[in-house]
């Protein structure tokens, strides 16, 4: 791949991620390359690339959309998360060295930092600190297949949106099970870390849904 194509994939791919190209936003090729600038050649290339992940859908005889998440979809991302971050769990209480319970503390306390500040509350310095937490466990696993399996998962725009509407509650009691999660791997117990992380995403699968309907009732209200 040349490399004007590669930075047009990691542009169009960025603008998803980010929320920019919101879910269901129409990617007409001429208007995509003028924000990129380039040509709509590598346009093109990028969205059948981008396609090829899920990020972007084709509609016949109308184009490229940013994709669109049902609760079903989001359902099932968590179910495919539990099973790969559990078995990333359970290779990480054997293998993580001692920096890395270091590092798990480390996010741990700046969530901890964030959710008492307050002001109004910084979700995106919560879900970069949530992020390097499960990041470091990932990495601590020591298997390239789950790395990049849980690549696509977790940085789908969908799980990086829902974190939105999670309460503060939510996120605290999610922070306690990564202190679980800890004493899991400080007592290199893979079955107890592999529980952890399973059950911490089945509450945050719950949280999801009951949040996601109390908000649909909310702005249903005249």
């Amino acid at each position: 791949m040349s490399k004007v194509a590669d930075l047009t994939y990691q542009g169009i791919r960025h603008r998803i991620i980010s929320g920019d190209y919101a879910p269901g936003t129409h990617l007409k090729e001429e208007h995509v390359a003028e924000d990129i600038g380039a040509s709509r050649t590598p346009v093109r290339e990028a969205l059948r690339r981008l396609n090829s992940e899920h990020l972007v859908q084709f509609v016949p005889n109308r184009g490229a959309y940013v994709t669109s998440w049902s609760l079903e979809d989001v359902e099932e991302i968590y179910t495919l998360r539990a099973l790969l971050e559990g078995q990333a769990a359970f290779r990480a209480a054997t293998r993580i060295e001692p920096e890395g319970i270091d590092k798990l503390i480390e996010y741990i306390n700046r969530i901890d930092e964030l959710l008492a500040y307050e002001g109004v509350r910084d979700t995106s310095e919560i879900l970069e600190a949530n992020h390097q937490f499960h990041n470091t466990v990932l990495e601590a696993s020591d298997s390239a297949r789950l790395c990049k399996m849980l690549s696509w998962l977790v940085e789908i725009p969908v799980m990086i949106q829902t974190f939105e509407i999670y309460s503060d509650n939510d996120i605290a009691r999610a922070n306690h099970m990564h202190l679980e999660l800890v004493d899991a791997l400080k007592a290199k117990d893979p079955h107890w870390a592999k529980k952890v992380i399973e059950t911490d995403l089945a509450a945050a699968q719950r949280a999801f849904a009951v949040n996601r309907k109390n908000a649909r009732k909310t702005t249903s209200v005249p």
